[in-house]
C-alpha cells in the first residue's frame, strides 16, 4: 500500500527559507520496524538530493518531513544584470523539486520501492515570510497553475494602485536601475508588460507593450523596471516602434507604471514608480532580495560616508642578532570598506518596508555602475510612525562583503 499525503505547507510555490512540512500516513504501520521514507529529488526526478526517514508518531502514527533544507540546495541566486532591458528568467532564485514517499519495514528493514507516492509540479523560491504571513500564504495566487487561476502578482513589496501615485516607496531617479519580478506560473502565462509614462499630474503621455520572448521561460520572470532599464529598450522591443528613452518623464512627480499581461489578456497587477526630487548628495542605491524572492531597491539620498576597517596581526621582531632592538612588525592583515548610509525622511510605509533590507540575506551596493556584494551591519531595527514620532531618517551601515589583504 502507498503513503498518503495528508497535508503539506508547500503549495504551487513555497518560500524555501520557511518550513516545507509534509504530514503523511501509511496503511502498513503494523509492520515491524516501520518507518516513513522521503526521497527529495530535482524537478526532473533524475537526481536524488537526500533520503529522509521518519519514525511513526506513537499517538497518531503519522510521519512528518521538513524538506526545506534539502530543497534549499537547489536555490542559487545570481547577481542580476544592471543593463537588463525587457524580460529575463529569474534563474537561480527558484527551482522545481520532486518528492517520492515510500515505506521501510521488515525484520531486516528494507525500503519498499514497489509502490510510491509522488509530489510533483511545485516550485520553491528564495522567499522568507514571517510566520503570520506564511499561515495565509497562497502560492496559487502568486504563481497560477493555469490560465483560469487568477491574475499574476508581482513579487515585490512596492506595489501600488494607479490611483495611489504618491507612494514614496516607489521613488526612483533618472539614473536608477531596478527590476520587477512576477510569478509566471505555467509556461506562457505572462506574455508582455504594459508600460505607461505619465506627467507630474498623473496623465499618461506614452503607452507601449514589451513582449516576453519565447526564449524567456520558467516560473518567475524578471523585468527591467528602473528608468535606466526602460531607457535601454530598443525600438524593436517597444510596441509603438519608439525606443524606451523616447518621451521618458523627467520632472519631479512624473513617473510610469508597469502592468504584467497574462495569456488571457484579462487582468493585470500594476506597480507605480515616480521620479524623485533632484539629489543633493552622491546617492547610493541598494538592491536586495525581498521576502517574496523578488528584488527591491532603495536609494539613500542624503550624505553618505565611506570608511575602511583595517585589521592587523603583529609579532615582536628583532632587528639584530642580540635583540637589542625589538619592535612590532605586521605579518598579516586585511581591510574592508563600510558605507554609512543616510535615507531621506521616512514615511510610515517606508519605515515598515525597510526592515526587509535589514533582514535580507542578499544585498548589493550599486557603486560606480557595478553591483557589489554587501552585508548589512545592523542587528536591531526601530520602526517609526508619525502617530508616535516625527518623521525619521534611517542611518545604516553596509559593508562590502570582500576582504582585502594587507600583505
Amino acid at each position: 500500500m502507498a503513503i498518503t499525503v495528508l497535508s503539506g505547507s508547500p503549495q504551487a510555490a513555497t518560500p524555501v527559507y520557511n518550513k516545507m512540512l509534509y504530514k503523511v500516513s501509511g496503511s502498513l504501520i503494523a509492520q515491524p520496524n516501520y518507518r516513513y521514507v522521503c526521497d527529495v529529488k530535482d524537478a526532473a526526478g533524475t537526481n536524488t538530493l537526500a533520503r529522509l526517514k521518519c519514525d511513526k508518531l506513537p499517538t497518531t502514527n503519522y510521519g512528518f518531513f521538513d524538506v526545506s533544507r534539502v530543497v534549499e540546495t537547489l536555490i542559487a541566486p545570481t547577481v542580476p544584470t544592471l543593463t537588463q532591458a525587457g524580460f529575463a528568467d529569474h534563474a537561480g532564485f527558484y527551482s522545481g523539486y520532486r518528492l517520492t514517499f515510500m515505506e521501510e519495514y521488515g525484520s531486516t528493514p528494507v525500503v519498499q520501492t514497489g509502490t510510491t507516492t509522488n509530489v510533483t509540479g511545485n516550485i520553491a523560491f528564495a522567499g522568507n515570510l514571517e510566520q503570520l504571513e506564511l499561515a495565509d500564504w497562497s502560492g496559487g495566487v502568486y504563481f497560477p497553475a493555469n490560465a483560469l487561476q487568477g491574475v499574476e502578482k508581482a513579487l515585490t513589496t512596492t506595489t501600488a494602485a494607479i490611483n495611489s501615485p504618491k507612494n514614496a516607496i516607489n521613488q526612483v531617479y533618472s539614473d536608477s536601475y531596478g527590476w520587477l519580478c512576477v510569478g509566471a506560473g505555467y509556461s506562457g502565462a505572462v506574455v508582455s508588460a504594459q508600460v505607461v509614462y505619465t506627467n507630474s499630474a498623473g496623465t499618461p503621455i506614452r503607452f507601449f507593450d514589451v513582449s516576453r520572448p519565447l526564449s524567456v521561460s520558467g516560473s518567475i520572470h524578471r523585468f527591467g523596471a528602473g528608468p535606466m532599464n526602460l531607457k535601454a529598450l530598443t525600438s524593436s522591443q517597444c510596441s509603438d516602434g519608439q525606443a524606451g528613452s523616447f518621451n521618458f518623464p523627467t520632472a519631479e512627480g512624473a513617473g510610469y507604471y508597469i502592468s504584467f499581461v497574462d495569456i488571457t489578456d484579462t487582468g493585470y497587477e500594476t506597480v507605480w514608480y515616480r521620479i524623485g526630487p533632484c539629489q543633493r548628495f552622491n546617492s547610493i542605491p541598494v538592491h536586495f532580495i525581498n521576502k517574496y524572492g523578488g528584488i527591491d531597491s532603495y536609494t539613500f539620498t542624503l550624505k553618505n560616508r565611506k570608511r575602511a576597517n583595517v585589521e592587523r596581526d603583529t609579532f615582536g621582531y628583532n632587528s639584530d642578532v642580540y635583540a637589542t632592538l625589538t619592535y612590532d612588525k605586521v605579518w598579516a592583515g586585511s581591510f574592508d570598506y563600510v558605507y554609512q548610509l543616510n535615507s531621506d525622511w521616512l514615511t510610515d510605509a517606508e519605515s515598515e518596508w525597510l526592515i526587509e533590507l535589514v533582514r535580507s540575506g542578499q544585498v548589493w551596493l550599486e557603486i560606480d555602475g557595478n553591483l557589489v556584494e554587501a552585508v548589512v551591519n545592523a542587528n536591531q531595527y526601530q520602526f517609526v510612525t508619525r502617530r508616535n514620532d516625527q518623521l525619521q531618517q534611517l542611518q545604516i551601515e553596509i559593508a562590502v562583503a570582500y576582504k582585502n589583504n594587507i600583505l
